[in-house]
Formats: structure tokens, sequence, C-alpha cells
């Protein structure tokens, strides 16, 4: 609310609170408005109404007749004027007149048959004994009256009505007596001790004793706006409250109250105020989109689309009514994100209006907020709010709705929706200069420049922190700090601040939150844990109020902050999701192949903090089935001539089954550790590889270069002729030690957007991707083994050497799922299916080499000299595919304080090859079931 608001606001308040006439507003609506000197003389009739100069009010309101004759609220001033004057037949004769001159209000009906004659039946109550008795003294109190001696008017009338209640008269003239001494609260006391002995005017008594409260309710209604200006909102709630209480009826007492519960930072009870406002009048277009606003504040974007919704609905609304309304939901939607609500809501506007164009651009960048929304990242609407002579009228503006000199502020707000800081900074900068007392001009520049840079922030810091110093117990301005602190990397100079505001006693109660994530972002994951916990304590005792996704969000908070340990189990078809191969990397296979992972992990919570998180793991693999491939050669090549000899082999020997290792025998263990850095997606690995299968230790090479195939091929050749005919090939087998194995580091960034368990939603669109750049080592002393071979199969032992046997890869893999969640609630509300569009790709470079050979001569072939290998030329390969898929995940382990900690997850898609010469990694059937736990 800004100052120029405040002033409208206590302008309104010092007038006449509202209408004693009690004009319905369609009534007012239908009437044309009072303009020059009928509005002059009527405005000056209402105040000498209100303040006790009924004379000066008849002759005022009867000028204002005579302009405007037809008027009905200026009728019934006029009638009630006269009954304070205690001319009870001339008021009822009045209202007569106006009826028949066609005024037809209800409300003048109404004055006819209450100013009845008095019924002869009671005629004789004037020869009673307390008639006579009381008469003398009502006497001489209207004679005081008529002198202006107050307070002698005030005891007679007061003891004549006393010796005889059964005239009402008299008890009017006690209390025109008292409201002509500003004795509002004895005028009121009064009016109800009157009726409380049986005054037989009852229903004028209480239509006075209502106007005597409204007319108290001014004064602290007056210095509640007082307490507002000078920042001093505690106070502010209290005498609103007193204001509300004294006449609940009066929409801007109401208005005021909401107001200062909300700069005292009471949301919610701001919000049960308007809800209280509404009960009500429940067509309070003002009290609909103010609760609406306060709804979104607090995060229950449900219930505040509600609220506007319902505002929106009305009629008689007029077309600025109806877009300044259709703005402030507009902005609601904004500040949650919500590009499609604010588009729906935009799209019947004028595109010409710039307000609507600065939404359009402002719902391009939407974005959910970081953080909860405060006062300067969510302003409230503007208040404008018009004395008028039937009472204040307020009506709500977006916040952002120029006037005056607020047009550099305007556009700093429109700039800070649309996210442009830098912008919002130079233009808050400017409003600041052009008005410096402003106070909300002043917390716009403090929050633009907590959006900045560093030097902004820092900048930012210290005028909050100036503020803070002027007012050490402002809830608001600790809060700021505590968010703009977080948002530095300052989380225990934060968590101060959001115990500090807490102390107050004004802070939001959801302020336990923010300190508990504070404290987890200070490392103190445990103590973190018992504060959410207390919050949900303290949601079940009703002192929260945390809305449905409040509360999950806070169990979702608890789940993931209590977790220290870890497991995942997986099973991959063809590699559908990255697979530990014995190679180390994230790829996919060619043939059909079934893998499983089972990994443990562990989160030291003194090391985790804001900047990232710690997990320590170990993980076992293998290959529970490989089908391998089998190929049938035709054709042989020469290394030596490099030409192409037709192979003449039986076709039992031409046909190689190359059959891989499976089950316990490919086990591969790891130790690693990762870090994860926050909120980039970034993560870095570092694992330490043991080969515990025998299988993973055990193998066959062949030299890639033709030209030590070349070699070896002549000395078979030579052995052949010179000393044995049999030799036909040769094989090399190697073997490792038990304490073989390697290492592999890599560098993953992943993107994860609605692949959360979600309530507030049916259906969400949901994406998801990985990208991972590794690289693999080993280098182990080896022991190898050349055979003699017959077709394909080893006969007998040709040579050994002991050497080293060294593998080098480098990797990149990576896959993109897009698609659309759907929760199955008909099975399980836990239940989410999400059918998706995937695109996936890797490359690879092997490097595999067998160094420090050195096979002894033997009688059957001679090898020496030869001390190195090159089993793969450096070769590289990549391949690239994209499908459809499916994916069905079961969330389980909820409880009372914990969303679903674990899920078993089930993926499978079919791809279709497009780019890549191993296009047999890249097509076909790819599964995974994962259970995390």
């Amino acid at each position: 609310m800004t100052t120029n608001t405040h002033a409208l606001l206590l302008t309104a308040a010092l007038c006449c609170s509202t209408s004693l006439l009690a004009l319905p507003v369609q009534a007012v609506a239908a009437e044309a408005a009072l303009e020059g000197e009928a509005w002059q003389q009527a405005d000056q009739a209402y105040r000498s109404y209100e303040n006790g100069r009924y004379r000066d009010a008849l002759s005022q309101v009867n000028a204002a007749l005579k302009l405007r004759p037809e008027v009905a609220r200026l009728n019934l001033l006029k009638v009630y004027t006269l009954q304070k004057l205690g001319r009870t037949s001339e008021a009822r004769q009045a209202a007569q007149t106006a009826l028949k001159r066609g005024v037809n209000d209800p409300g003048l009906r109404a004055a006819v048959s209450n100013l009845q004659s008095t019924p002869r039946s009671s005629a004789a109550a004037t020869t009673s004994a307390a008639y006579r008795r009381g008469f003398p003294l009502a006497t001489k109190g209207y004679a005081a009256y008529n002198a202006g001696d107050m307070p002698a008017a005030e005891r007679d009338a007061e003891k004549a009505f006393r010796a005889d209640p059964s005239q009402g008269p008299w008890a009017l003239l006690w209390l025109d007596a008292l409201e002509a001494q500003q004795k509002w609260a004895e005028a009121e006391r009064a009016a109800g001790t009157a009726m409380a002995l049986g005054a037989p005017n009852g229903n004028d008594l209480d239509a006075r004793r209502q106007t005597l409260k409204r007319r108290m309710a001014v004064r602290p209604a007056e210095l509640a706006y007082q307490a507002l200006i000078a920042n001093r909102p505690g106070d502010a709630v209290v005498l609103a409250r007193e204001a509300v209480g004294l006449a609940p009826d009066i929409a801007s007492h109401r208005l005021l109250l909401v107001t200062s519960l909300l700069l005292d930072n009471q949301p919610g009870m701001a919000e049960q105020a308007a809800s209280a406002a509404l009960e009500q009048d429940d067509e309070s277009t003002v009290m609909w989109v103010m609760r609406g606003y306060l709804r979104e504040f607090q995060g229950k974007s449900n219930s505040a689309r509600a609220d506007f919704d319902t505002a929106l609905a009305q009629d008689w609304l007029d077309e600025e009514q109806l877009r300044n309304v259709r703005l402030i939901a507009v902005d609601a939607a904004l500040a949650r994100g919500d590009k499609a609500r604010a588009n729906e809501l935009l799209a019947p506007m004028d595109v010409a209006d710039t307000a609507v164009l600065q939404r359009l651009a402002a719902a391009k960048k939407a974005s959910r907020p970081s953080a909860a929304l405060t006062l300067s990242s969510y302003p409230a609407p503007q208040q404008s709010c018009q004395d008028t002579p039937y009472g204040t009228q307020c009506e709500l503006l977006p916040a952002d709705a120029a006037s005056g000199p607020a047009g550099p502020a305007t556009e700093a707000y429109a700039a800070y929706a649309r996210q442009d800081y830098q912008e919002a900074i130079r233009q808050a900068r400017t409003a600041v200069e052009q008005a410096p007392d402003n106070l909300d001009f002043q917390r716009l520049l403090t929050t633009a420049l907590a959006a900045g840079n560093s030097q902004q922030a820092a900048e930012a810091e210290q005028r909050l922190s100036d503020a803070i110093a002027r007012s050490p117990s402002d809830a608001n301005l600790l809060m700021q700090r505590g968010y703009l602190r977080q948002r530095t990397g300052q989380p225990a100079r934060a968590r101060q601040d959001f115990r500090a505001a807490r102390d107050t006693g004004n802070a939001p109660p959801t302020a336990i939150l923010d300190e508990a994530y504070a404290l987890s972002a200070m490392g103190d994951n445990p103590a973190a844990v018992r504060q959410l916990r207390h919050a949900i304590d303290m949601d079940d005792a009703g002192t929260l109020d945390l809305d449905d996704q409040q509360r999950y969000n806070t169990r979702n908070a608890i789940a993931g902050l209590d977790r220290e340990w870890g497991a995942t189990m997986s099973l991959g078809y063809r590699g559908a999701r990255p697979t530990t191969t014995v190679a180390g990397a994230g790829l996919s296979t060619s043939g059909d192949a079934v893998f499983s992972t089972a990994e443990l992990f562990w989160r030291p919570t003194q090391l985790n903090n804001q900047r990232g998180m710690l997990e320590v793991y170990g993980r076992l693999t293998n290959t529970l089935y490989d089908e391998g491939g089998e190929f049938e050669s035709q054709n042989v090549i020469d290394p030596c001539s490099g030409s192409s000899i037709a192979d003449t082999r039986a076709k039992d020997d031409r046909t190689n089954g190359s059959s891989s290792v499976a089950g316990v025998p490919s086990t591969i263990g790891a130790l690693g550790v990762r870090y994860m850095l926050s909120d980039t997606g970034f993560s870095f690995g570092l694992e330490r590889r043991f080969f515990l299968g025998s299988g993973t230790r055990e193998g066959t090479v062949y030299p890639a270069s033709r030209n030590d195939q070349c070699e070896i091929q002549q000395r078979i050749q030579a052995a052949n002729s010179a000393r044995d005919p049999d030799i036909n090939g040769m094989l090399t087998r190697y073997k490792l030690g038990s304490s073989a194995g390697g290492w592999l580091s890599y560098i993953t960034y992943g993107f994860y957007k609605g692949t959360e368990l979600r309530r507030d939603e049916r259906s969400w669109f949901t994406m998801e991707g990985y990208t991972q750049l590794g690289y693999a080592w080993e280098d182990n002393a080896a022991k190898f083994t050349a055979y003699d071979v017959n077709g394909s199969k080893p006969t007998r032992e040709l040579a050994e050497s002991n050497g080293r046997l060294k593998r080098q890869q480098t990797f990149l893999s990576g896959e993109l799922r897009v698609g659309r969640s759907f929760r199955i609630d008909a099975l399980s509300p836990n239940l989410v299916v999400y059918p998706y569009v995937v695109g996936a790709a890797d490359w690879i470079r092997q490097k595999d080499r067998a160094t420090d050979l050195d096979f002894a001569k033997t009688d059957l072939i001679d090898l020496s000299g030869i001390d190195q290998w090159s089993l793969t030329r450096d070769a590289t390969s990549w391949s690239m595919g994209v499908g459809p898929g499916v994916n069905l995940r079961y969330w389980f382990r909820e409880d009372h304080y914990n969303t679903p900690r674990s899920y078993l997850d089930w993926s499978v898609q079919y791809r279709f090859p497009i780019g890549g010469g191993a296009t047999e990694r890249a097509k076909g059937l790819f599964m995974n079931l994962t259970l995390s736990y």
C-alpha cells in the first residue's frame, strides 16, 4: 500500500463512516450522481447531521432537494433530521410527500410505518403518575437543549425518561444531549439502557445505537491509519479490530483490518479477516479480490483462483473495474509462474493496453519463485478509496497502477515481473530520486537490488541492515534480509534473521520452514528435519495453517533431508538406462543382454550444505545374460598382402560362436565418491573398480595392427614348413591377478522437471535427461598364453609371456525424454504412468594395449622380439536413436512426516537409428526395471 493510498484511506476514515440511511447499493447505483451545487449542499447536510447540527442539516438538505427532489437518500436524510429535531409528524409527512412524488424507496415506506402517530390507547399514559413526574423534567430538558446547555439537557432528559420509560421522545432527547457533547460511548450505552427499560421506540433507538457505534469507530480507524503511516502495523491491527467490532458493516474498516494484518506479517489472519468480511457481504468485489491475493501470497493457488473467478463473474462490474480485477488475477498467476493461467486471463483483454502488453511479455518468461513470496516480490493491490456523501467507497487497482510520480515505480514493477532486474533497479532508483520519502519506493529499490548481481545484492543487504537498525523488531525486514542472505550463500546469518523475525512474534508462522531450510543449507540436516517435523506438528495443532501443497512440500523436504543411506537396484535390457559395463561407460549394447546393478550409498551429513552434496557409494554390477553374436566367414583378409582369400573351411569351422561371460563370473565391484553441485545439475565422480568375477579377469587378445598380424602369420608359416606343419594359427589368452581392477572418473549433467509425485495435479508436463562424460583406465599385470588353433579351437600351448594389459575408454552418452505424466488414481494415487518420446546417443573411443610382452622361444614357434600389441587401433564409434517409450512408477514408504521415499520403476522404449556407424546399439527394444529404496 503506497503512502498516497494511506492518505486516501485516512481522509475516508475522517468523514462520515457510512450513511445512516443504510441505502441499498442498487438504489444508489440507479440514481444519477450528485453534481455541482446539489452535491455541495448534500455534503454539508451530511456533515451537519453527523456533527449534531440538525437545524443546519435541515436547511441544507432542503436546498439540495430543491435541485434534486428525486434523490431517495436526500429525502431520507430530511426524514431523519426532522425526527432528530423531535418533529415526528413532520418527518412522517415528509416521507409520505416523497412517496407521492414518485420516489419509490423502501426506506421511505418504512419511515411512514415507523413514524405512525401515537395510538389512542397510549394517550392515557400522558395522564399517568409517572408521566406527571417526568414531564416537568422533560420540559426543563428541552429548554436546556434549545439554550445549548447540553449537560443540563442530558441530566433532565435522563431523569424524565427513567421516571416514565414509556416516553420514547424523552429517551431521544437524552441521546441528543449526549451526542451534542460528543459523548458517543455514553450515548450508545444510554440507547441500550433505554431499550432495556422498555422504551416503545426500540427500532429508532437501535438505529441510533448502530449509528453511534459507527461514529465511535471513526476514531480507532483514524488512529489505525496513522499507525500504518508510521510503520506500526501491530498497533494498527489492534485499532482496526476495535473499529470493526464497533461497526462490522463498514467495508472500509474491514479492509483496514485486512491491510493491517498483512503489513504485520500475518497473511493467514488477514485471510480470515477477509473471509469474515465476505460473511458480512458476499457481494464485496474488494474482499473477493483481496482474499484471492492473500491466498496466492500464501501459496494457496487453487483457492486464490476460485476467489478471483468469483469476482470476475460479478455482472455489475463496469469495464474499468473488470479490467482491474483481471489484471490483479494475472499478477497472482505470474507470481507463481503459472503461464497458462496468466495467458488465459489475458486472452480477452485489449492488447493495445500497456498493462496487458507488459504482462504478456512477463508471461513468456514467468517461472516459479525459488522462495516464498513477499510484499516486495508480490506487492498488494493498490487501494483507491473515495469519500462520498453516502460513505467511503474503495476499489482495488493493480499494484503497478501509475499515479502521479509513480511512473518509474510502475516500470520497475513490470521489469521485475519479467525478470529484467537491471531495468527494475534503474527504474526503482529513478522513483526513489523523485520521491525519496516514499517508503514503498525505497522497499521496491531494495527488492530489485536483492535480485541483481553480487555487488547490488550487497547494497540491498546494507539497505536492509540500515532499515533494521531503525526498526529492529520489523519482522518483514528481517525475513527479507534472511531470504537475501540465503540466496547469497550466507545460510548461518539467514537462519539468525529468520529466528529473530520469529522472536518478534510478528513473523508469519511459516517462518519456521524458512529457518529449517537455512539449517539444511548450513549442513545441519538433522536439525532441519526436527524443525520441519515440528512444523507438521504445528499444522496438526492448527497453529501453522499449511495448505495441502505446502504440507506435502514440507513432508517431501523431510523425506529428502532425512535420507542419509539409500540403495538402488536395477535390471537393464540392452541398457535403456545408463549401466556400468566392464569398461565403465553408460552405454547401450548391440545384442540382447541383461545387466544388473546394485548400489548402496551414504551421505555424510556434516559435509553437505547448500553448495552441494557428497555421496560415498559401493556398487556391484554384472551381466545376467548376453546372447553374444554369430558370424559366418565367407572370405579372409591376408594381413600381409591385403588380398581377400576365400575361406574353404567347412561351415561348422567357418561359423564363430562368440559367447560372452554372464552371471557371477562377470561381477565387477566399485567403491567411489561423487559430489553433486546444488542448483546446477552437475555431479562429479571418481571410483575404484575391482574385477571380482573370474570372467572379468580372463579373456582373449589379438593385435589390431595389420603389421603385427602379418608378422605373426609369417612366423606361423615358418613354423609350418620348418618345425611343425600342424600349426594352423594362433590364439592368445590373458589372465589377470585376483587384485586386478581399474579407475573410472566422470562428469554428469542431469535435469529433471515433473519427475516427482504430485498431489496437486492429475497430469503434468515431464522432461528428464542426462549427459555423462567419462574416462576409464586400467593397467594390470597379466599372463599371456599363445595357443595353436585348429579352425576356431585352441589345441596346444605355443608360448607364454608375462606383461601388462592396459585399457582406456573415453565415452560420452546422453538421453532425453519428453512427455506427460498421469496419476492413475483409480488404481492408486501413488501410481504414475509417463508416456514419452526418447532420444539417445553415445560415443566411444577405445584404446587397449598389451605391453611388456616377452614370449619365450619354443620348439613349436619363435615369437621372440614381439613386445607389445595395439588391440584396438584407438577406434571410435557412435550411435543415435529416437523412438516412443512409456514409464510406470509406483511410489511407496510414506508416513505422517514423509512423502513416499521409495519407488519401483519400469521403463520400456523402442528406438529407431538416425545416425552413427554403430547403428546396432541404437535400434530395437530397451527396458529397465529399477528399485530405489
